[in-house]
């Protein structure tokens, strides 16, 4: 198994989720980045969006990645924010110290699960949040050692998937 396992995947898509079930059966700690930035600035997403716009926050979020997969840290799985493959130097450090797994599911249950929770882009339009998911795709693809699909499956399942891709 490899030390760290980062998840990517579009907002809704469950990697908070799947990565608790994965931590804890793999014995690894769990890293919820977007909790990490906020924790780390002491405010919420939202307000840190306010104050410093998104790139504030990438940086803020690139910080925290980097820590998450400092070489020599102890093994952890990391839940990465929908976001966090746009900045190259972001997709770099998941290609090169991580296990990185995308979770993949069809975007009108994506839009329909973000509609109802309290998201960054639970205003956006369909075709805003298709637009957004087009431009992200081709990078959850291109840092991803293994992509699942999570169509209609429980976590449990996916983190079950993944632990034996891992050989845990």
């Amino acid at each position: 198994m490899r030390e760290r396992v980062a998840i990517v995947g579009y907002m809704g898509c469950g990697k908070s989720t799947v990565g608790r079930l994965l931590a804890g059966r793999l014995g690894a700690e769990f890293v919820d980045l977007d909790e990490a930035v906020a924790r780390s600035a002491g405010r919420s997403i939202p307000l840190i969006f306010a104050e410093r716009g998104e790139e504030g926050f990438r940086g803020l979020e690139h910080g925290q990645l980097a820590e998450a997969l400092r070489p020599g840290s102890a093994p952890r799985v990391i839940a990465c924010g929908g976001g966090a493959v746009l900045r190259e130097d972001n997709r770099r450090l998941l290609r090169e110290r991580a296990a990185t797994v995308f979770l993949e599911e069809d975007l009108r249950r994506l839009y329909a699960r973000t509609r109802a929770a309290d998201r960054p882009l639970r205003g956006a339009s369909f075709e805003e949040f298709c637009r957004r998911y087009e431009l992200r795709l081709p990078l959850y693809r291109e840092v991803a050692d293994l992509t699942v699909g999570v169509d209609g499956r429980g976590a449990e399942e996916v983190a079950e998937e993944i632990a034996r891709w891992l050989g845990a």
